[in-house]
């Protein structure tokens, strides 16, 4: 519980509507509660609590939809439930600003409706509160209709200056003077240092902010303070809520982007946690694995997209595969200034996204996901030219039918010797028969192991095996298939379904 609203979980404010919910095809909700659970995003906002736990302030970047969605102000939020002794300062432009696009001023400016706040939690009688002795929050007090609701679309007869970020914070601190000397002074004085978080996208002034930081870790060094006693600051912002000076390092400031927090785990549990309903057969089940796995490979980063994919596309070709991203993409085409997608190992694996896509990040046109840069916006997997999308279906079955192909192999393997035709050859006669192409210049005399023979070559010397009709089928049907995968074609449909019967049929059976 936060240090400065210990009410907050008991309170009856109502507070501002909740961002719409994604919803999949079939209208289920996707809730942040539930995306807050995934692997990827509790390991990312574990490694800014213990920044934050460590002394260390943090500037943690956002792409731009993820904050006009609200979800950023959720992850803030769950960050911050996580602490102790958090402030939160209160900014000074609306949600409605956010979205209207209206530009910042280089002074603060005066709201037009009341800012969202996703601290809104606290209960005004809970803590008393005046708005008469609020330096700002007067200019809000004409926004709140009698029964407490916000009066849409109205704004202050007299155009007012909205108080500076300091003088908000020093309202929070309960403070007259400097809110940062103050904040020095407390930590001194033994008292807990404090967690103050500022919302640059609810901001109007981009220096504000940046200027505060700085004027903080030099306050503190200069006071003595030691790491885990100086009060931290965490401020969230979009790209352009900071000056570019921002991006780097700030002194003893921890800077953390909104990138490579989705991984295909995600994903994946998501879709067990909304699984296909009904039974089926184990082929079938194979086959929506291999559906699941299409998927992810698919909608990558964009994780709202994918059970809304899952349920409008219940596996088939890349055609039925496009017609569903249409669907489920509606109106999406390829921006031009999107660059194209760097294939360096390192820019995906890298903390921060590099500068040539920085721009394309913060439009949330990219994003790193699983070793790779992926774009989320999938305009390029609607063109009937393009072959993105046969990659990636391919990909997806390698990832799920290679091991179970391997593990068919090996099972004939250890068979083999029982299935030998002994009146006519020898194991070793086989071994040499079935030998891969890449050992036919062996020295002589040497007999490859049995465990390393191959599905072509096993289908090479099959007729030294007393195999039945089914067996010769299966055998036949894992050698294409382990061919077609390894040149980087995807099955078809027709390939896929008989491929999955073989998978799930044990070799002694038939």
């Amino acid at each position: 519980m936060n240090a400065v609203n210990p009410g907050a979980e008991e309170s009856a404010s109502p507070g501002p509507a909740a961002p719409e919910p994604v919803t999949d095809g079939a209208g289920r909700r996707i809730l942040d509660e539930d995306l807050a659970r995934l692997p990827g995003p509790r390991r990312h906002l574990g490694v800014l609590e213990a920044d934050l736990r460590a002394g260390r302030s943090c500037v943690w970047y956002f792409p731009d939809p993820v904050v006009e969605m609200g979800r950023a102000d959720f992850f803030v939020r769950e960050l911050t439930h996580r602490l102790e002794a958090v402030i939160p300062v209160p900014g000074v432009v609306s949600r409605a600003d956010r979205h209207t696009g209206a530009p910042s001023l280089p002074a603060q400016r005066t709201p037009v409706a009341a800012s969202h706040d996703p601290w809104a939690d606290t209960d005004q009688e809970a803590w008393g509160t005046d708005l008469s002795d609020d330096p700002y929050g007067s200019l809000l007090s004409g926004l709140v209709a009698p029964g407490g609701g916000v009066r849409p679309s109205l704004a202050p007869a007299a155009a007012a200056q909205a108080a500076t970020l300091e003088d908000r914070l020093a309202k929070e601190l309960g403070v007259m003077g400097d809110p940062v000397e103050s904040l020095a002074e407390q930590a001194a004085a033994g008292q807990a240092p404090h967690v103050i978080v500022v919302r640059c996208w609810d901001e109007a002034s981009p220096e504000e902010a940046a200027r505060l930081l700085r004027v903080a870790q030099a306050t503190f060094h200069e006071a003595g303070l030691p790491g885990h006693r100086r009060p931290r600051f965490l401020l969230t912002a979009r790209a352009a809520d900071l000056p570019r000076a921002t991006l780097g390092s700030q002194g003893r400031a921890a800077v953390h982007w909104w990138w490579r927090v989705w991984t295909r785990l995600d994903t994946e549990v998501l879709m067990a946690w909304n699984s296909r309903s009904g039974t089926a057969d184990a082929a079938a089940m194979l086959s929506r694995r291999v559906t699941d796995a299409v998927v992810a490979e698919v909608c990558g980063p964009d994780i709202d997209r994918a059970l809304a994919l899952r349920d409008a596309w219940d596996g088939g070709d890349l055609g039925t595969l496009r017609s569903a991203l249409g669907r489920v993409l509606p109106g999406r085409t390829a921006d031009p200034a999107d660059p194209v997608l760097p294939r360096r190992l390192s820019t995906a694996h890298a903390s921060t996204p590099d500068a040539e896509i920085h721009g394309a990040w913060a439009r949330g046109a990219v994003d790193s996901w699983d070793g790779r840069i992926h774009a989320t916006r999938g305009s390029s997997l609607l063109d009937p030219g393009s072959q993105e999308l046969r990659v990636l279906v391919c990909h997806a079955q390698n990832r799920v039918l290679l091991p179970l192909i391997e593990e068919a192999r090996s099972a004939l393997i250890h068979l083999v010797p029982g299935l030998l035709r002994t009146q006519r050859f020898t194991l070793r006669e086989f071994c040499e028969k079935a030998r891969s192409q890449h050992l036919r210049n062996a020295p002589d005399g040497a007999v490859p192991d049995l465990e390393e023979l191959e599905l072509g070559g096993l289908s090479h010397a099959a007729y030294m095996l007393a195999l039945t009709t089914a067996q010769r089928h299966r055998l036949r049907t894992l050698h294409t298939a382990r061919n077609i995968l390894s040149h980087r074609t995807p099955l078809d449909h027709g390939e896929l379904v008989t491929l999955t019967q073989v998978l799930t049929t044990d070799w002694t059976v038939g």
